[in-house]
């Protein structure tokens, strides 16, 4: 969501506007600013409830005067907020939807049913929309899916130095003539990632090396439960949880597989695009929006969701693949991912609902 929120500042102010940006910051905030946009800071929003009676007011009163138009929000929590603000302000709104809707608490049923209210709704994936129209029929109109948008300018495997490859992969400890399996994802719920676990003890290749990729900071208590769970398949030395990393072009380089889990609770994967783009063949289980990025058997490989043996068998295809088709498909990855999920096509949909929603 950070990464799309900056791009959309940048986006805005391209075309001549301006960008404000409320969060409780980040490490891409320097790079907001660099780009003429403005930040607002704003305390860990906690409770969403909570949040939506103590941040509106003082929300609105810091954007009064700064000729704002339209507010979008981007997850249930900030929804909440947004549509508050944008009732004091008379402004339209946006709910941005990531991850299908919860099914199960009253609570998380509560916070997300305030998306639904909003003026427009974002679906990042075809996924999410179905899911979206499931829970909420009368979207109608309001509804439009807008799949987040790639930089191939960042993201271009010929600008990615051998220099830049070796001083990653001793970052991350990769051991040497291992086969990489990357699968880039946070750590606050999971995702997934203990089907994958029992894949790689399937496989069986000692050979192989897997890097969940991501962590922040203290580890979270899902982080711990993963941590169990390697040393419970006796994968140490063959599997391990990397950090966070900047240079995710190169971290894509170094792999020689990037794997998607999570299935039907998959909103979108930008990492799989990312990947495709870098010209990476790619893993996902199906049912989700991530399975939306991949061409099966053209530009990777598709899993049922929760088969650990039918994930084994996929990322076994990816790692077994030789040097022509593996060129084979690392083209064909770059010309699907270049000509659904650009930048440029992501940024252009998304002004034209802006400047619909703002009006004159």
């Amino acid at each position: 969501m950070a990464r799309a929120t900056l791009d959309a500042a940048q986006a805005v102010i391209a075309a001549g506007g301006s960008a404000v940006v409320a969060s409780p910051g980040g490490s891409m905030v320097p790079d907001l600013l660099r780009s003429r946009a403005s930040h607002l800071e704003l305390p860990e929003f906690g409770h969403p409830v909570r949040a939506r009676y103590t941040l509106p007011g003082r929300l609105a009163a810091s954007l009064r005067g700064l000729d704002v138009t339209v507010i979008q929000a981007r997850s249930p929590a900030t929804a909440l907020v947004a549509r508050a603000v944008a009732r004091r302000l008379e402004l339209k709104w946006i709910a941005t939807l990531y991850r299908p809707l919860a099914t199960k608490g009253l609570m998380n049923r509560l916070v997300e049913r305030r998306q639904a209210y909003a003026d427009g709704v974002i679906a990042v994936s075809d996924h999410i929309a179905r899911d979206a129209l499931k829970h909420f029929p009368d979207l109608g109109e309001r509804l439009r899916v807008i799949a987040p948008g790639i930089n191939f300018d960042r993201f271009d495997p010929a600008i990615v130095r051998a220099d830049r490859l070796i001083r990653l992969a001793g970052e991350l400890r990769i051991p040497d003539g291992s086969h990489l399996i990357l699968c880039p994802a946070r750590f606050d719920e999971d995702r997934g990632q203990k089907i994958l676990i029992e894949a790689v003890k399937r496989l069986g290749r000692d050979d192989v090396f897997c890097l969940l990729l991501g962590s922040v900071g203290a580890p979270t208590p899902f982080e711990r439960e993963l941590e169990r769970a390697i040393v419970a398949a006796e994968l140490h030395g063959r599997m391990q949880i990397g950090p966070y990393v900047d240079d995710m072009p190169a971290a894509y380089m170094l792999a020689d597989v990037v794997v998607s889990t999570g299935g039907a609770r998959q909103g979108f994967s930008r990492a799989l695009v990312e990947a495709q783009a870098m010209g990476r063949p790619v893993v996902a289980e199906d049912g989700g929006g991530a399975a939306e990025t991949v061409l099966p058997g053209v530009t990777g490989w598709l899993a049922p969701a929760g088969d650990a043996a039918a994930l084994a068998e996929a990322l076994q295809s990816a790692l077994s693949l030789t040097i022509e088709r593996r060129a084979e498909v690392a083209r064909a990855a770059q010309q699907q991912v270049r000509g659904r999920y650009g930048l440029a096509q992501a940024n252009r949909q998304l002004l034209q609902l802006y400047e619909r929603l703002a009006g004159p």
